[in-house]
């Protein structure tokens, strides 16, 4: 807050001092700060990730002698030339500062990211299209201008854009966003605001030193030192916490929505403004955001089947065994018998001696023997069969294609396996299991089949338990 406070006295000390060397003096005095804070600032708060921070506290004082220098030259020497040693200062900062916003990025995400890569391109790439109408066009076709000077004031925007498609990817990604790095973000994007103006002077009255436009590269020193000071910029080069790739909120696909429009809205402000349509670039716009888009769009259908293959599994499993829950089991069943081209049994089972150990043992020995019969079961069952827990102490096997002398064969390999210990905690217990058998003929009543089943079982238990019953037609 400190900081700020005085970097808003220099700013406006600035403006209301007219004298030249003033003004110069207090915006290199500006630019250092920044630089020598961000510096400060690293130490004493220590992030993670240190070399973003230092890269940029460098390129700072690239822009600041390219800031000194051009007011140099044009207020003392009177000298106004272009492209001059200047502009290389200037155009140093851009890339430093583009490979620390990815040094952050990769901080943040150190695994692949996708969906932000692709948000990060749709809007770098909308953004580059209005750039080209406003800013790169007008150089592109200028007649008066040396190869050297169009080549410079082409770096410019497209610079910009460079750091814009960063600054973008970084915002799009994961992680946290706490005051400093709305600072961060914020100084950045005055900056950017501040290229564009200064572009669009230079194509129409022209830019002199001492414009209200040097308030937006003055608020990116402050807010950029700022933030570094800020003790919250250690969570800025965080790793992001594991969330569903490809979340997408509205306000991002509304953002998406408009950058896909940026390709026609080139065209059409080309024709209303009279200029001559360049349609290979309008065409190679509408062509990368239209593969963007599309490649964008299959992610996210993608994770909706995956996201649906996920929630179904869930709504038809049983949560503690794994086996198909009563949903399921009614679902395949009448499937069976209504699809099926031959005979299908139906093995209705219940635990004998579950109910003591739930109550005496309690309910963690229990579900220990519920999911040891679970495995059990799948043990003596073929592939194509399905296993179900339709709730308590009771189980289902459906057997497509299967006969009453097959059927009767495996119920009673059941009640083997099912006899045999189970491990409940620190003791051995002997649970056993009545099994009802029904083998139903195709186009048969599901429920009535299911009564039979169910009525065979109960045939067991009161027969002697820990046995077969079969159904008769």
């Amino acid at each position: 807050m400190a900081y700020l406070v005085v970097a808003g006295v220099a700013i406006g000390a600035y403006f209301l001092i007219p004298v030249p060397a003033v003004k110069t003096t207090l915006y290199g005095l500006l630019g250092l700060s920044s630089a020598a804070v961000t510096v400060l600032g690293v130490r004493r708060n220590r992030p993670v990730v240190r070399w973003p921070w230092y890269l940029m506290a460098a390129g700072r004082v690239f822009f600041t002698a390219g800031d000194v220098s051009y007011w140099v030259q044009s207020e003392v020497l009177h000298h106004d030339a272009f492209p001059t040693y200047s502009d290389a200062l200037y155009l140093v900062y851009y890339p430093a500062l583009a490979i620390a916003l990815l040094g952050l990025v990769r901080a943040r995400r150190p695994g692949k990211d996708l969906p932000g890569l692709l948000d990060a391109l749709v809007l770098s790439t909308g953004a580059a299209m209005l750039s080209w109408v406003f800013l790169i066009v007008p150089y592109v076709r200028a007649a008066d201008i040396s190869p050297l000077a169009r080549v410079v004031s082409l770096a410019y925007p497209v610079a910009d854009i460079l750091v814009l498609a960063v600054l973008v990817r970084l915002a799009t990604g994961r992680g946290d966003r706490p005051s400093a790095y709305r600072l961060f973000v914020g100084s950045t994007l005055v900056m950017l605001v501040g290229d564009v103006i200064y572009a669009l002077l230079e194509l129409t009255i022209g830019y002199q030193p001492g414009n209200l436009v040097d308030v937006t590269w003055l608020a990116m020193y402050a807010l950029a030192g700022a933030a570094v000071l800020h003790p919250t910029v250690a969570a800025i080069s965080r790793p992001a916490p594991p969330v569903a790739d490809g979340e997408v909120k509205v306000s991002r696909l509304v953002m998406l929505a408009v950058a896909s429009m940026m390709a026609p809205a080139a065209l059409g402000i080309e024709w209303l403004r009279g200029m001559a349509i360049d349609v290979p670039v309008i065409v190679a716009g509408c062509a990368v955001l239209f593969l963007l888009v599309i490649t964008r769009l299959h992610g996210l259908v993608r994770l909706l089947s995956q996201t649906l293959r996920v929630v179904e599994g869930q709504a038809t499993t049983d949560q503690l065994t794994g086996l198909a829950n009563r949903r399921r089991f009614h679902d395949r069943w009448q499937a069976a018998l209504r699809d099926g081209v031959g005979p299908t049994a139906l093995l209705y089972l219940d635990l004998d001696g579950f109910k003591p150990v739930n109550d005496g043992l309690g309910h963690d020995a229990g579900d220990a023997v519920l999911v040891a019969v679970a495995e059990r079961l799948r043990t003596v069952v073929r592939a194509g069969d399905v296993v179900a827990r339709l709730g308590g102490d009771e189980f289902a096997v459906i057997l497509p294609w299967t006969g009453d002398d097959q059927a009767h064969a495996l119920a009673q390999r059941i009640v083997e396996v099912l006899g045999e210990p189970f491990d409940a905690g620190a003791r051995q217990v002997f649970i056993g299991a009545s099994v009802g058998v029904v083998v139903a003929a195709q186009g048969a009543d599901p429920e009535h089949e299911l009564r039979r089943a169910d009525a065979a079982m109960y045939a067991a238990k009161t027969s002697g338990r820990n046995r077969v019953h079969q159904a008769v037609a």
